[in-house]
């Protein structure tokens, strides 16, 4: 079967010859070339980086044009005619360029030689390729050794710009596509940054100035159309501009930080333009260059890669053709119809911009509302622990002496070996705090915060100076860090001194295994506190009755209520007083019990009064 190619590589009108083409352009790529190795040198303390690239270069040259020998060979062609005619540094040199600095040189060799076979030699050679030969090899190791292709090689010793690291920091691209491309604090670069090439990336994208003045020169030279470059960042700077008005960026630079970061303007410049692969007609220039710049923002707006050049550009040159069958005869008539195509190509892309904006502003919201739910949540659980830990009575009185009182809690050993330690207390002061017991602790740890040296930690050695040594208020031992290195230890004497402080503020009389606690405690009304009366008996832990004796702070129809027994608050709020406050019930049925009744202030103070009288008891 026969296949035959209906478009072949445009012919030039001017009088221009090739090779005068390919000269001015070897030119300019080797002025790119000559500054990436200068902005290595400037930017990094040592050779290496500088080093590492110009290996790049050579090897990518070097294998260009050994593949373009090769193929002579085997073809018996002329070795120098296939080189002079067939150009293969040019793209060798362009393949290099789209490459970081950290890639490996087997990398390298392998992508140069798919530029040159298959991007090139297997269509028919220079002329005849449908695909920009150097973006074909790089999108192959892009998809094939993507992992391998750094922006840093491990000898980088970098002087850093603007106060951060140019090796180690993300690219560009990366970084603005990590903020969902709205930038803000999180992304580190200045416009001038991206301008003077002082990030990491690929060797071409790092040369935005020297790039820029390379394609004036060029397109002066008659060597590409400048309708292709200005299309495609005119319509960058566009989109970009929509996407930052419809999310409220900075319209004055942020455009331009688009077009600057990545490999925008070295593929508008120096691959979009390749004459065989684009269209021919100034029309289709324009349109080519539209949906270039289209395509770029697409994919770096909504694809998971944040950089859209190499395929923007592959993509189109598949459409070439179309384009091409589109535009025909005479260009210079019908110029209202084709101002109107321009037009409703950028209106069309401009909406679809607009509309993923819309889109990104939405999803910002749902993880912004996500995050303070979350946030919230955290904070409630978190509440909802401390009140625990503040309601968790984890200590018993052994004695009562003179003052104070000899409490058991449990620390690093646990309930096998817990702490004995005397709590002294007057009003609303701790006189003194004893350790008497404390073998469970370890050593270097915990007793050595009890012993009151430095070798637990620092944090250690100030609980001890603050709570072991002397006189502190009652106050004082709410919400103390206990992370002092020995965690459990601290914890353990925090919990004596809290038992302590409460057995001082309530009265308590003892009738053999019956135990009766008046204890006061906040409900509704901070400043009229409730008092409660609580007889438990020891022998069959239960608590034999729990009697509301002042309440004048709890509320009419919810707090008074529940005590009441009513059901005017609640059915929970009834079902807490029948089970709590009508009969008598065992010390363990306290845990864990439902305060959400309507009136919860005042069930939280009735249950901690109730688990104080059962701490104080057992």
């Amino acid at each position: 079967m026969k296949i035959t190619l209906q478009r072949t590589s445009p012919n030039y009108r001017q009088k221009l010859s090739t090779h005068r083409i390919m000269r001015d352009l070897t030119i300019g790529l080797l002025v790119i070339v000559a500054y990436s190795l200068y902005n290595l040198y400037y930017n990094y303390s040592s050779n290496e980086p500088m080093m590492a690239a110009a290996l790049i270069y050579l090897v990518s040259v070097g294998v260009g044009l050994v593949t373009e020998v090769v193929w002579a060979l085997i073809h018996k062609e002329n070795i120098v005619e296939q080189l002079k005619n067939s150009f293969p540094w040019v793209t060798s040199i362009i393949f290099a360029l789209t490459l970081p600095i950290g890639t490996p040189l087997y990398v390298v060799a392998i992508g140069s030689f798919i530029s040159i076979f298959l991007g090139k030699l297997v269509f028919g050679g220079f002329g005849s390729n449908i695909f920009n030969p150097a973006l074909v090899g790089r999108v192959i190791v892009h998809l094939s050794f993507g992992d391998k292709l750094l922006p840093y090689i491990e000898a980088m010793k970098p002087i850093t710009s603007g106060g951060f690291d140019i090796t180690t920091a993300a690219t560009p691209a990366a970084a603005l596509a990590g903020t969902n491309w709205m930038g803000g604090e999180a992304f580190q670069y200045t416009l001038m940054d991206l301008f003077l090439g002082n990030h990491g990336g690929t060797l071409g994208e790092t040369c935005i100035w020297i790039i820029l003045l390379v394609g004036i020169f060029l397109a002066v030279r008659k060597v590409f159309d400048a309708r292709i470059p200005v299309a495609y960042m005119g319509t960058v700077l566009v989109l970009s501009a929509v996407y930052a008005a419809a999310c409220g960026l900075d319209i004055a630079t942020y455009p331009f930080m688009q077009l600057c970061m990545g490999g925008i303007v070295f593929g508008a410049v120096i691959m979009a333009t390749d004459p065989v692969t684009s269209p021919t007609s100034p029309l289709g220039k324009i349109l080519f260059g539209i949906g270039l710049g289209f395509l770029t923002m697409i994919i770096r707006l909504k694809a998971n890669y944040p950089e859209g050049v190499l395929f923007s550009i592959l993509m189109m040159n598949m459409l070439t053709p179309w384009i091409d069958s589109l535009v025909l005869g005479r260009t210079n008539q019908k110029i209202g119809k084709q101002v109107l195509s321009i037009v409703l190509s950028l209106v069309v892309a401009m909406g679809c911009v607009f509309g993923i904006a819309e889109g990104v502003k939405a999803d910002i919201a749902a993880a912004k509302a996500k995050e303070e739910a979350d946030r919230i949540k955290k904070e409630e659980a978190e509440k909802k622990k401390a009140e625990e830990e503040a309601n968790s009575f984890n200590w018993r009185v052994l004695e009562v002496v003179d003052g104070g009182y000899i409490m058991e809690t449990y620390g690093y050993g646990g309930e096998d070996k817990p702490m004995k330690i005397e709590v002294k207390v007057s009003q609303d002061t701790v006189t003194s705090v004893k350790v008497l017991e404390s073998a469970g602790e370890t050593e270097y740890y915990g007793a050595e915060i009890i012993k009151g040296t430095n070798v637990a930690s620092e944090k250690g050695k100030a609980f001890y100076d603050k709570f072991l040594t002397g006189e502190f208020k009652t106050s004082e031992i709410d919400g103390v860090d206990t992370q002092t290195g020995a965690t459990l230890t601290t914890k353990g004497i925090v919990n004596a001194i809290k038992g302590a402080i409460v057995m001082s503020q309530m009265e308590r009389e003892v009738n053999g295994d019956t135990y009766i606690y008046t204890i006061s405690e906040v409900g509704y009304t901070q400043d009229k506190p409730m008092k409660i009366k609580v007889t438990v008996d020891k022998a069959s832990a239960t608590v034999k009755s729990v009697e509301i004796l002042e309440s004048a702070g709890e509320t009419e129809y919810y707090g008074a209520e529940v005590i009441k027994g009513t059901n005017v608050a609640s059915e929970k709020g009834k079902a807490f007083h029948d089970q709590f406050l009508a009969k008598e019930f065992a010390f363990d049925a306290i845990d864990g019990v439902d305060t959400q009744t309507g009136a919860t202030m005042t069930t939280k103070g009735i249950v901690s009064a109730i688990k104080k009288a059962i701490a104080a008891t057992k």
